[in-house]
């Protein structure tokens, strides 16, 4: 998920985006996100909502092991181009697997 925020303090990162593309955070149906695994301190918010995700102190961490679920609605059609993924590398994700329109996930 990109951004057109500036930085709001000097540990603020903001990314600009490409001519044409823009940052899909009002098109998310935020009631209905969920995050299975997610560390209670270190929630999904983190990543995702402006103002949060700019702040390199927040993140999204895991309660349990090394994986996560994330779902996250639109409210709208959508044509996702990119993702954006910062993070330490030897803390980040090395596997990233994506799925469209798969509602009813869970670990097996």
């Amino acid at each position: 998920m990109a951004t057109t925020a500036t930085p709001a303090a000097t540990t603020a990162t903001a990314v600009q985006l490409p001519l044409g593309q823009a940052d899909l955070a009002d098109c998310i149906e935020w009631q209905s996100v969920e995050c299975l695994n997610e560390n209670g301190n270190h929630t999904f918010v983190n990543a995702l909502k402006q103002g949060y995700r700019e702040d390199n102190g927040l993140h999204l961490e895991s309660d349990a092991d090394e994986q996560l679920l994330l779902f996250i609605p639109f409210n709208q059609v959508v044509k996702l181009h990119s993702l954006i993924i910062r993070g330490p590398p030897e803390e980040g994700p090395r596997t990233l697997k994506l799925f469209a329109n798969r509602p009813n996930m869970g670990f097996r």
